[in-house]
């Protein structure tokens, strides 16, 4: 997997080329971890040149789209190819996030106000449990 970083004005943009598998995950997630440390507050993945995702590739994005939404960043997916959108048809993470035909797409709605963000109540992130409420559901 190669990626490419653009900027236009505050919207992010990751350009991705290549499969992205688990022997290749750790380089996405820690500019993943960047972004979010960083509170980007909207970024794009361009999946046009990702031909396959695997279970790896997928909790990378869940990861992000938690973190994003728990500082009010935007997160985006564009040009999906038919392989990858199987599998996030599947998954039902088409969902959850917000898809776009191709990155125009994203970046004009993205301007315009019209793209909500996490849509799913399973991808938002819950408060921690603390230890005294895990006694308590034993």
């Amino acid at each position: 997997m190669k990626l490419r970083e653009s900027r236009h004005d505050r919207i992010h943009v990751f350009h991705l080329t290549g499969a992205i598998e688990l022997h290749n995950a750790a380089a996405l997630r820690s500019r993943l971890q960047m972004k979010a440390a960083r509170r980007c507050p909207a970024l794009i993945l361009d999946l046009s040149g990702v031909p396959y995702i695997d279970s790896t590739g997928l909790a990378l994005l869940i990861e992000y789209l938690r973190d994003a939404e728990a500082f009010g960043g935007y997160f985006v997916l564009a040009g999906l190819t038919s392989s990858v959108r199987q599998i996030f048809d599947v998954v039902q993470l088409d969902k959850a996030l917000p898809i776009c035909r191709d990155v125009e797409e994203a970046k004009a709605k993205l301007r315009k106000g019209v793209l909500s963000r996490t849509q799913h109540a399973l991808f938002k992130k819950s408060p921690a449990e603390t230890p005294r409420t895990m006694r308590a559901a034993a």
